[in-house]
């Protein structure tokens, strides 16, 4: 039976939150720089977008290649 990270008291959730905010900082910082030489110059849109791209990258990247790799490091 496969445990997932709600079930799975080894997982530390604070190093997981470490991970998601070291991850955060770069795209924050650079992504909203990029996307906005491709949008017009409305506020809004440009955060739409910006947080379009940087939730998927978090949610679905960065989040399962930690817990792979804390998994795989467990005893």
């Amino acid at each position: 039976m496969k445990k997932n990270s709600q079930t799975n008291p080894q997982t530390n959730q604070h190093i997981i939150a470490l991970i998601t905010f070291l991850g955060l900082v770069p795209l924050v910082y650079f992504i909203p720089e990029f996307v906005g030489q491709f949008l017009p110059a409305i506020k809004w849109l440009n955060v739409v977008v910006v947080v379009g791209i940087i939730v998927p990258i978090i949610s679905y990247v960065l989040v399962p290649l930690a817990h792979l790799v804390l998994r795989h490091n467990d005893p």
